[in-house]
Formats: C-alpha cells, structure tokens, sequence
C-alpha cells in the first residue's frame, strides 16, 4: 500500500519544496555529466537548473511515478549504469518500500555517481502539526544507514528549509543561534561505491606467475 497522502499537493507543502530545491541548488550543481533523474514529490514541483543533460523526469501520482516514463518504485524502466545523478526530493517519505527505491537507484548510476537527496525532517518542529504523521519519515542518520547499506558513501549532509514560522520571522539572538538541527529538510549528498577490483587484480596476477614459470 502506497504512503502517498494528499500533503504535497497543498500550498504548503508546494512553498516548502520550492524553498527547499532553492536552496539545494548550489550544492547540486557542480554535479555534472551525462543522463541525470529528477524525481520530485508533483508534477508542479519546480525543476532545477542541472549540469546533467539530458534529465528525465518523474513525479508522484497514484502511488506511482509518472513523467517522461510511467514507473513503479521497484523497477524503474531505464537501463543500468546510465545515470550520472539522481536527485531525488521527497519521494522516499511516500515510497511503499524505500530501500527497494534506493536500490533502483544504485542500480541506475554509473560508478561513482552521485545521488542528491532531500528528505523531511522528523525532528522539525514542523511535524507537530499532525501533516506528516502517515509518512515514512526517518532521521538524517537513519537514511545515512540506508544509503550504505544500498551501497553508497555518504559525502555531505545539510540541514536547509524553513524552520518554524514564529523563528523564521524573529532575528537569531545573539550568543543563541538558530537550531539548523530542527530545519524542515536534510539534504544529503552520496556517490555510489566502485566495484571492487580485488578479484581482477587476482586474477591477472595469475597469469602473470604461470608465465613467469613457462618461461622459465
């Protein structure tokens, strides 16, 4: 059963995203290179200016992906080891299955491709008001752990987006900063792990000795 619920379709959730891919925008476009996926919470959801070209586009709609292609979380029909970047922003939170979703995009990156994630927040004051209780939702280290255990390293985390209203309208004191630990999105930053080499290298190793020996 789908956790989609009808959150991202209201006018605060359209600000919050909006902010929130704003802000992201710096941190995501030194990333380049060739084929990137945007995956975005709406149709209405705006695009971000990215490096990776060419991009195909997904958003949420009945429990599915919808876009440039009609997808499932469990198999995203693209090929393997085609995608430089993923940038995925808040599609996880409304996943039936998120781990399956990370894995798909294990599987989509070439080595070493980045995937650019931004999640909710559960620590945000934000959650208080009872809009996100029937999503997925999972701390920063939460989703960290998710990420290496689908086979990424995790390279930056940020926490950007709104606080809440009364501390977003009222200046920083001095000597108390604002808590950015309880900003209303995670943004974090992964690169899919290289295959390991060791078993080649083995390998050739071999030959090498069994030439040697020949020789000799």
């Amino acid at each position: 059963m789908t956790r989609e619920i009808d959150w991202f379709a209201t006018q605060a959730a359209h600000n919050l995203v909006a902010q929130s891919m704003r802000q992201a925008g710096p941190l995501v476009w030194p990333l380049c290179g060739h084929n990137a996926l945007l995956l975005q919470p709406g149709a209405q959801s705006p695009a971000p200016p990215l490096q990776c070209a060419p991009i195909t586009r997904l958003w949420r709609t009945g429990g599915r992906f919808a876009g440039d292609v009609i997808a499932d979380d469990r198999d995203l029909p693209l090929s393997s080891d085609c995608i430089a970047l993923v940038y995925a922003a808040f599609v996880l939170e409304t996943s039936a299955d998120p781990m399956c979703l990370l894995q798909e995009f294990e599987r989509l990156l070439v080595s070493e491709g980045h995937l650019a994630l931004l999640t909710l927040n559960p620590f945000s004051l934000q959650r208080l008001s009872g809009a996100w209780r029937r999503l997925a939702l999972k701390s920063r280290l939460q989703w960290s752990q998710c990420l290496q255990e689908s086979g990424f390293e995790v390279i930056r985390h940020e926490a950007i987006g709104p606080l809440w209203a009364s501390a977003d309208k009222a200046p920083a004191t001095a000597g108390f900063p604002r808590p950015h630990g309880l900003r209303s999105v995670n943004f974090t930053l992964a690169r899919k792990r290289k295959s390991a080499l060791t078993p080649l290298r083995k390998t050739a190793g071999a030959v090498a000795l069994a030439r040697e020996s020949t020789q000799a």
